[in-house]
């Protein structure tokens, strides 16, 4: 009888270990689970996590990239080959690779996205996020739940919000949704956000929170929201997002804000350059002349030019100090600003 208790205690421990849909490791990504194979390409999604976990592990430094929006875009291949020649650890994107995510037009377009892109997706572990047209179906109408199936299966994850550790950091993905707008969201970035005290913190999202660009203030809000004041209380290092397609980096409420929407899809105009304060730097369109666009450094004179030039943000950690850099296809660098982080 006693043997019998014993095998059956076992077994059930066996059952819900391999039941959970938590994935825990030296790297350990919560709300995401592994799928073997994506129905989309039929082959291994491209999934960071197994890349990351060969990584080392290391508590003091580490190097990695932010870009996105390039929406099928071919300039996405100049992003993506700078970004070799950078030689990061890793990546985490602000969304928008494909144009219309959802339904069947999603998956022809996540199809182009691996034969185009699939061999950095490999070679470097990117972390994903989800953008509106991630979701949006083939007359750009919003189809959530067919978006995230296919976002989903294409990057082996199993929410489009999520979150992980690496070194001596936490970074935090959240989707198109607004944390403002959802309890489940907002309670879910809190804990993760009380989880990371003492630890970097790095958000990454489509959405900003602040810009200069062309979105309307009902897309962003260019002021203190629920979801800022958040990162304010928990001392956020840096909050990376995409969507109003330019560069911008500002400083608000002791935090760090900066749009990396530079991987391809056209620029847009800076219709809000006047929300814009002391120290900060931006590159977008003139509002007057499509063909013109402009530079303005935190400090010193702008620079206008008549070619559009995409980019990537190398984020470098040595222990306290990060360093955030804007470099072009060309390897220009742009923008560069270092600053300690208050853990």
């Amino acid at each position: 009888m006693k043997i019998k208790i014993i095998l059956l205690s076992l077994f059930l421990a066996i059952f819900y270990s391999c039941s959970s849909s938590k994935v825990t490791s030296t790297t350990p990504i919560n709300k995401s689970e592994i799928s073997s194979i994506s129905t989309i390409t039929n082959k291994a999604p491209y999934n960071p996590k197994p890349g990351m976990e060969k990584l080392p592990n290391n508590n003091k430094t580490m190097h990695f990239l932010v870009f996105g929006d390039s929406k099928g875009s071919d300039y996405l291949q100049d992003v993506l080959k700078i970004s070799d020649q950078l030689n990061p650890q890793f990546c985490i994107t602000t969304a928008d690779f494909v144009n219309k995510g959802a339904g069947e037009n999603g998956e022809k377009e996540y199809r182009d996205l691996d034969e185009n892109s699939g061999w950095f997706f490999r070679k470097y572990p990117t972390w994903p996020t989800l953008g509106n047209h991630e979701v949006y179906d083939v007359k750009y109408k919003i189809d959530y739940e067919s978006g995230v199936k296919n976002f989903g299966d294409f990057f082996g994850l199993k929410d489009p919000y999520y979150s992980f550790t690496y070194g001596n950091a936490k970074f935090i993905a959240l989707d198109w949704i607004k944390v403002s707008e959802s309890e489940e969201r907002l309670k879910w970035l809190e804990k993760e956000l009380k989880e990371a005290q003492g630890k970097h913190i790095f958000i990454f999202k489509h959405r900003p929170y602040y810009t200069v660009g062309s979105k309307s203030y009902k897309d962003v809000e260019g002021k203190s929201t629920v979801a800022t004041k958040l990162f304010t209380k928990y001392k956020v290092t840096a909050v990376f997002s995409g969507h109003d397609h330019l560069y911008y980096r500002t400083y608000r409420d002791d935090v760090h804000y900066v749009i990396s929407s530079g991987a391809g899809a056209s620029i847009y105009k800076l219709k809000r350059e006047g929300d814009a304060i002391s120290g900060d730097a931006y590159y977008g369109r003139e509002v007057e002349n499509k063909n013109k666009f402009r530079f303005h450094p935190s400090i010193g004179e702008d620079i206008s030019f008549d070619k559009a030039m995409y980019f990537v943000i190398s984020v470098k950690v040595n222990r306290k100090k990060i360093t955030l850099e804007m470099i072009d296809t060309n390897g220009k660098s742009w923008d560069k600003f270092t600053f300690k982080s208050d853990i």
